[in-house]
């Protein structure tokens, strides 16, 4: 569940220090962006209601019923490019369950990987196409180990223990594991939803929509705030991107730059009112997005505005 760069510019907003993050101490080679602090927070008793594109934007006082509830991510779905991605079950140690997929044909069709882990809770693919997972096993505990491929479809590696990475944690819903080490909090007790990650830092998605930032998961910053929010990425200059059910226009899924939450980039036509909780992943590249909605995934070009069920 697996980039951050550029400065937001809204107005009345700091400028986010540049730090380098430590990754993976084991050859992880990687270009350093600043992390997005842009966003702005909507509150006080106001719900902005996103617009698509050829829409005006329609703002509501007082609190709204979310389309789907806001629950920690029970899949994965990370993009290489246009026709490639792998998608991922989490599973759990205690029943396992995961799985993880690979398409080299825009989602048409999906050939199944030997799942590295009983759960997996993050997926990289690094610029060389070399590969990562981080999750954990039933026998070992629950303890987020690492192992790694040579290519998109070589087997993985022995497992190392995963010290100095992120990844939701598997032990706790609250925690995320740092690439300086050890566990934080970046939501404080409650659950986080997803985490987004570029070389740079991480994004957490909270249940009551805040997304909050980190170079290094020692400090965290409400970047924005959008509510409804169900899924969180990154592109790897650091833009935050959220999905929102049910906004405006789009009665499926609005892809939101969440630094500019009234106003939609596009819409994935679905039936909501089927959509689970948890079901829902985003992923971008310069000239892609994907987006998992249960078994369904959908593919839009680098503007985001246009999804096509795969």
């Amino acid at each position: 569940m697996p980039r951050l760069g550029e400065r937001a510019g809204l107005v009345g907003l700091a400028a986010f220090l540049i730090v380098d993050v430590l990754l993976v101490g084991f050859a992880i080679s990687s270009t350093r962006h600043p992390v997005d602090r842009g966003g702005s927070t909507i509150g006080s008793g106001v719900t902005t209601t996103p617009s698509v594109p050829g829409t005006t934007t329609a703002t509501t006082t007082g609190p709204s019923t979310p389309a789907v509830r806001a629950a920690p991510l029970t899949q994965g779905i990370v993009a290489v490019d246009k026709a490639t991605a792998f998608r991922f079950t989490l599973g759990n140690c205690k029943s396992r369950g995961s799985k993880l997929e690979l398409t080299r044909n825009a989602g048409a069709s999906w050939g199944p990987r030997s799942a590295p882990f009983d759960t997996i809770v993050r997926v990289r693919v690094r610029s060389d196409r070399s590969a990562f997972v981080v999750g954990a096993d039933s026998r070992t505990g629950c303890t987020p180990a690492i192992r790694q491929a040579s290519t998109l479809v070589a087997d993985f590696g022995n497992s190392v223990a995963a010290a100095n990475v992120w990844f939701r944690d598997p032990r706790a819903s609250a925690s995320v594991g740092l690439p300086t080490g050890g566990t934080g909090k970046p939501c404080g007790s409650t659950p986080v939803v997803d985490l987004a990650i570029v070389d740079a830092g991480g994004a957490a998605l909270c249940t009551d929509g805040r997304v909050r930032v980190s170079t290094d998961g020692q400090r965290w910053t409400t970047a924005s705030t959008v509510p409804g929010a169900i899924a969180v990425a990154l592109t790897a200059k650091g833009r935050a991107l959220v999905v929102v059910p049910g906004v405006a226009s789009c009665s499926g899924l609005a892809v939101i730059d969440a630094a500019k939450p009234t106003q939609a980039l596009g819409c994935a036509m679905t039936d909501v009112s089927k959509v689970q909780p948890g079901t829902v992943a985003l992923s971008v590249t310069s000239g892609s997005g994907w987006l998992a909605v249960g078994d369904a995934v959908f593919v839009a070009g680098g503007d985001l505005s246009t999804w096509k069920k795969s």
